[in-house]
């Protein structure tokens, strides 16, 4: 047997062993998901999410509480409002007026069962053609009276006007953006400040593009919009066949909305970190996201000292045997008179001596304690100095690789409660849900701002805030900060965590 055949029947068995694996489920496909909108609807929360394959289960929680009744919605129940607006100047082209109102005219046909349209068309002004309108024939007759004019655009100017009028809307909502781009004017509303509302908002925009001149640059800023918010971008130049641009975007049947109750303590009208967590026939995708709160009154309830660690009680010094008071027998007044007098000065300095001697043993004892004090203290200041070193060496040895990281605190004591948060920069961890990132409000002795977790030259640190009852890295009070890792366990006041730092 010559040495390709040994290698073919070598690569045989290695294939067929991957094979035999991958078919025992021991090699597993992780679902993913992307967060197209997320808005708050009555006292729910309602994300929408981009998921290949159906989703089976979610999860919802906000900050570190987990929500209550968790829904998900189909597709095909889903409520959809499409904004489309229209670049109608002369930079575009005749040939291609034609194509962008094929394209306008076979999405309105085909519009979906629960979708709303709205038609408007921009330049140096906007005009809105239709609002939410499911009337297919109506927009159609909109389309076809479109006239396109000599003048400017400003889609960024436009663009989050509209973002900032359907803010508020409950139903999910996506843009189709038609133009020749987005240029670099200061004028107005910025390409950057467009961007942070869209981060703000978190609506799709799809976006269809066409060659104009040199307008690559501005295509590219245009194109950004969709890439910003998971939304789709064409050439017309690149279609042959404007039909699969309506049909890609007509495609929502991996849109589902996951709903869930926010919690009552957490309406306060603060901005929440919310993690979602969706199990698929694929495997499990993690999403998240910010957003405002709705705005209850809610109670702040004071904070309580922790009782402090009960000292030993010092068993009392026992008091002297009192010296029994000497009678001396009197034989004669007249005759014994000098002997009483010295057996009464005899007794006054036995009683003298004895107290001399108890005051010295007291003092004895005292400098005894005080030694033993100083002692103490000399051991304690070496012990400290020993940690400081040991804190110093592990600094030096702790190292890890730039990127953003999530931070995980789990309750030692109920490992249900879990809380998590980004590490981009100072996560404050304490009571006042108003004043921290993480708030942990079902313990009286963690203060309104307890401590305070970040990073610093490659390192994990945790700061203490003048907590009432401190804070605790490995059984330890800190004092200033402290250096953790993944696996260190801290403690505040009487809540003790297992800190975890995850990339992200």
């Amino acid at each position: 047997m010559g040495k390709r055949e040994v290698r073919k029947k070598r690569y045989a068995v290695i294939f067929a062993i991957l094979f035999i694996f991958c078919g025992k489920g021991i090699v597993y496909a992780a679902a993913t998901g992307s967060l197209l909108q997320m808005v708050i609807e009555d006292e729910k929360v309602a994300l929408y999410v981009a998921c290949d394959g159906g989703i089976n289960s979610a999860e919802v929680q906000i900050a570190q509480y987990p929500c209550e009744q968790v829904s998900v919605i189909l597709p095909e129940d889903i409520r959809i409002h499409t904004i489309i607006l229209l670049d109608n100047s002369l930079s575009i082209s005749e040939d291609n007026r034609g194509k962008i109102k094929d394209i306008l005219r076979q999405y309105v046909q085909g519009m979906l069962k629960n979708e709303m349209v709205s038609l408007a068309t921009f330049g140096e002004n906007i005009n809105f053609l239709a609002r939410k309108s499911q009337n297919a024939e109506e927009i159609t007759q909109c389309i076809d009276a479109i006239e396109f004019q000599d003048q400017d655009t400003y889609l960024t100017d436009y663009l989050f006007q509209t973002l900032e009028e359907i803010e508020k809307d409950a139903e999910y909502t996506r843009f189709i953006v038609i133009s020749d781009g987005v240029d670099n004017k200061a004028i107005g509303i910025t390409k950057e400040e467009l961007l942070i509302k869209l981060k703000e908002t978190s609506r799709q925009v799809n976006t269809i593009g066409h060659i104009y001149g040199d307008n690559a640059s501005e295509l590219k800023n245009m194109f950004a919009l969709s890439r910003a918010t998971n939304g789709d971008e064409f050439l017309i130049e690149d279609v042959e066949d404007v039909s699969t641009i309506v049909e890609k975007i007509h495609d929502c049947s991996n849109i589902f909305c996951v709903k869930a109750n926010i919690p009552q303590n957490l309406m306060d009208g603060a901005d929440r970190h919310v993690l979602l967590n969706i199990h698929t026939s694929e495997g499990d995708a993690e999403v998240t996201g910010e957003i405002a709160m709705p705005f209850t009154v809610i109670e702040q309830e004071p904070e309580v000292e922790a009782e402090p660690t009960p000292k030993p009680t010092l068993e009392p010094t026992p008091k002297p045997t009192p010296i029994p008071e000497l009678t001396p027998e009197i034989v004669s007044e007249e005759k014994h008179t000098d002997s009483r007098g010295h057996i009464i000065v005899g007794a006054i300095l036995l009683v003298t001596a004895t107290c001399i001697l108890i005051f010295y043993q007291k003092k004895r004892n005292h400098k005894i304690k005080q030694s033993d004090k100083q002692e103490v203290l000399v051991r304690d200041k070496s012990v400290e100095q020993k940690v400081i070193a040991e804190n110093i060496a592990t600094q030096e040895e702790t190292m890890i690789l730039d990127g953003r990281y999530l931070l995980v605190l789990r309750d030692r004591a109920k490992p249900e409660r879990i809380f998590r948060y980004p590490l981009d920069g100072h996560v404050v961890v304490g009571r006042n849900i108003d004043m921290v990132q993480i708030p942990i409000d079902y313990n009286l002795t963690v203060s309104g701002q307890h401590c305070e977790f970040y990073s610093r030259n490659n390192r994990f640190f945790i700061r203490d805030m003048n907590s009432v009852n401190h804070t605790y890295v490995e059984g330890k009070m800190i004092i200033g900060e402290s250096e953790i890792v993944s696996g260190s366990i801290v403690k505040l006041g009487e809540v003790e965590f297992c800190v975890e730092i995850m990339p992200i």
